[in-house]
């Protein structure tokens, strides 16, 4: 039987605050400890090639829009793709666009036809 469960990429942040540098990274840390996480939009579309391989996102404020994925792996996967346009930063580390978002990998229920869940059970 299928899974009842995909996954979703969900942009997140510090309340306040936007993090980038390792000391942010700290603060990110404690923030979700704290219960001062602010969650926003979630990933509809994105291509890491676009911009010559700098890549390129679009949000929704709908959960419905966006892109779903079978399994958590397959979200992390999604959002650690690399660009094959640019393979690598200037400072030699992998190129991987969608990185430079902080993101929730969220459940949300699987879209699809109720038979499945009823599947072998009479009406």
């Amino acid at each position: 039987m299928r899974s009842v469960t995909e996954y979703v990429i969900r942009l997140w942040s510090v309340a306040g605050e936007v993090l980038g540098s390792q000391t942010d990274k700290v603060e990110a840390v404690m923030a979700a400890v704290e219960d001062r996480v602010v969650h926003g939009e979630w990933l509809e579309s994105f291509d890491v090639e676009a911009h010559g391989g700098r890549g390129e996102a679009q949000f929704t404020d709908r959960v419905e829009r966006a892109m779903r994925f079978p399994s958590m792996g397959a979200a992390m996967e999604a959002y650690k793709t690399q660009s094959k346009t640019r393979p690598a930063r200037p400072d030699g580390r992998p190129n991987r666009p969608l990185t430079a978002f902080n993101v929730t990998f969220d459940p949300v229920p699987r879209r699809g036809p109720v038979h499945v869940l009823l599947e072998g059970k009479e009406s």
